[in-house]
């Protein structure tokens, strides 16, 4: 591979619709090899510098319901998902949501094995909500066996239901390590008080600007690490709670008839969403309708504006 645009065709059809993006066109070189075990595969990624990035717009493309294990065997890589952010080094493990946006930035080359976990397989051995983006080390413990199964996997040497049953059993010991640092860190009592506090504060602060995690966890008097663990042992994240909360404030502005005077895009707004053509394609993703037919079935066409 010795183009950018080919490597982004490649990449592409062998995982998933995304944006790459590179300072390097001509000579850049770029290889990828895999393996299917069922319902998994496991990809090993050797290529130069460059961003990586899954948008509203490519999960639209191509949506699919399912997790990345990604262990960096090489390199540095930087991973954001869901207002949070981690760093990988060599040895370090994080798990990505193909259901939400996502990047990647490889500010060098790199070296990577991405295992695919389908989602209700990952999520059926999670008592808590899967915690993307969040930095697993596989020096000891069992972070250290998810390293040496993946490592057996990509060596290719296994019989292929062997290989198969490992695949399995790696993401059982992918969820047992993702559960080690919220279980170790947080007290049951005190996670529950700080999420109902954290949800108040998003409530109460829903339509300004600079609503974040940080701020949020600036005014409860908590770290914004903290807050990213607590919520990353509930059903949504931080950003998907935020999301999640101004659109049922939208559906609720768009069937008030108080309000029917107000077009979609001063809903948007009101509701937080500073940009509306996200806001059409979230509300659409999350109801199955746009916003006008939300509006016109609560009042009639009369009383859809644009």
């Amino acid at each position: 591979m010795d183009s950018f645009t080919d490597w982004r065709e490649l990449i592409c059809e062998a995982f998933l619709s995304l944006t790459p993006e590179s300072d390097r066109r001509d000579g850049f070189t770029g290889a990828v090899t895999q393996w299917q075990f069922a319902d998994l595969s496991l990809a090993q990624i050797d290529s130069r510098r460059q961003r990586v990035s899954r948008t509203d717009r490519d999960i639209d493309r191509a949506p699919r319901r399912g997790y990345y294990a990604n262990l960096q065997l090489q390199g540095v890589s930087g991973m954001t998902q869901q207002g949070r952010s981690t760093v990988l080094r060599p040895g370090d493990l994080a798990v990505v949501d193909t259901a939400e946006p996502f990047a990647f930035d490889f500010p060098e080359a790199f070296l990577q094995l991405s295992l695919y976990l389908p989602g209700p397989l990952l999520e059926s051995q999670l008592g808590q909500g899967v915690p993307t983006a969040t930095r697993v080390d596989t020096g000891a413990g069992v972070g250290a066996a998810v390293r040496h199964a993946l490592g057996a996997l990509s060596r290719g040497d296994l019989a292929p239901q062997t290989a198969a049953r490992l695949a399995a059993h790696t993401c059982g010991l992918i969820a047992v390590a993702l559960e080690q640092p919220l279980a170790a860190d947080i007290p049951a009592v005190r996670g529950d008080r700080l999420h109902r506090a954290a949800l108040d504060d998003i409530d109460e602060h829903l339509t300004d600007d600079d609503l974040c995690a940080p701020v949020t966890a600036h005014r409860l008097g908590v770290s914004a690490r903290l807050l990213y663990a607590v919520f990353a042992g509930q059903q949504r994240s931080y950003a998907t709670e935020v999301r999640h909360r101004r659109l049922e404030h939208a559906w609720r502005q768009l069937q008030d008839p108080a309000r029917s005077h107000l077009r979609v895009i001063d809903v948007a707004v009101s509701a937080g969403f500073a940009d509306v053509t996200s806001f059409h394609r979230a509300f659409r993703r999350a109801y199955g309708r746009t916003p006008r037919q939300v509006r016109e079935a609560a009042m009639g066409p009369a009383g859809g504006s644009t």
